[in-house]
């Protein structure tokens, strides 16, 4: 399978908007030709491989001391609702794994809609650092992710024709979140493979497509596995290049472009290996209004259509969190 193309967003950072043309116009024939595209030449990029190793060190720590930041869904005494650590090593998840949320150090408010304080929760972190140095690479890593996802979700932005500065302030409140991922190896015989299970010649997976809900999705692989669909849709082999991650757009942003900027699907094959990876997604506020930018420029912050009101309703449904997070209204 053709892996993406790399793009050097290094222009990005200049104070003359006029060099960001170039940038724009290959992000946005790689979302035309490919769905998703690599990024590098970003600042700080030289250390984002350590920056990452360092966070997954988290998995390094025993089960008891992850249960004391979990989230309700994997642990109904835990700490933690929207964030914290959760576990998904289960037969009937739509992936096997284990991740841990992260958000901003000092979260924005959320709107005054019963139950949709929860999307705006202090972070939970562990009691002992797992390595020397892992709260500041939680730090640094964050809020580089923050402003490289945003940049390039501005990029994709202008690209289909739409004000950035419009697109930016429905971010500037936004509590995006940093996840740590951790794919064990599976048991004998377990399969969560709705899609390519008895296909001969079709790969396991280890998660299955999905589009995220977010402006954007910045990945970063420690085993490669990660794959994403374009419009045609062919699968392409995202790779595992030094000091790189991989974009992919969200259903957010989709929304507020009009479709013009289309969510990338994507999925994790099971190569029989442990795997884990880092993924950042960048969220709008929680009052913005998830429609075509203009189109509504007075919106009720509180009231549906925006993305506290889905999150909302969303995790209102979900096993684990239905008696915790009232359906907004």
């Amino acid at each position: 399978m053709p892996d993406l193309n790399v793009i050097d967003i290094a222009p990005l950072w200049s104070t003359d908007r006029s060099h960001w043309d170039e940038v724009d116009r290959a992000i946005g024939a790689a979302i035309e030709q490919q769905g998703a595209f690599v990024v590098g030449g970003y600042h700080h990029a030289e250390q984002v491989d350590e920056w990452a190793r360092t966070l997954l060190r988290f998995y390094d720590l025993p089960e008891a001391d992850r249960r004391a930041v979990a989230s309700v869904i994997t642990d109904p005494s835990g700490p933690a609702v929207y964030r914290g650590w959760k576990s998904f090593l289960q037969p009937e998840a739509w992936a096997y794994n284990q991740m841990f949320d992260i958000g901003p150090r000092e979260p924005h408010p959320a709107p005054a809609v019963v139950g949709m304080h929860h999307f705006a929760e202090a972070n939970s972190l562990p009691a002992v650092e797992p390595c020397e140095g892992w709260f500041a690479a939680v730090d640094a890593f964050y809020d580089l992710m923050l402003d490289v996802g945003t940049r390039v979700m501005l990029a994709a932005g202008r690209w289909a024709g739409f004000d950035d500065r419009l697109l930016a302030d429905g971010f500037r409140e936004g509590n995006s979140t940093l996840r740590l991922l951790d794919y064990p190896t599976k048991p004998g015989g377990l399969s969560i493979d709705s899609e390519n299970a008895g296909v001969p010649g079709r790969p396991p997976l280890a998660a299955s497509k999905h589009t995220d809900v977010a402006g954007a999705s910045l990945l970063w692989q420690r085993e490669p596995g990660l794959q994403a669909q374009s419009a045609d849709r062919v699968w392409h082999d995202v790779p595992m290049l030094t000091n790189t991650v991989s974009v992919h757009l969200g259903t957010v942003l989709q929304l507020m472009t009009d479709g013009r900027v289309p969510a990338t699907p994507h999925r994790v094959l099971d190569h029989g290996q442990h795997r884990q990876s880092v993924a950042f997604f960048v969220e709008p506020g929680l009052g913005t209004r998830l429609a075509p930018l203009g189109a509504n420029d007075v919106a009720d912050p509180t009231g549906p259509g925006t993305y506290g009101w889905h999150l909302q309703e969303r995790f209102s449904q979900m096993d684990g969190y239905r008696t915790i997070i009232p359906a907004p209204g």
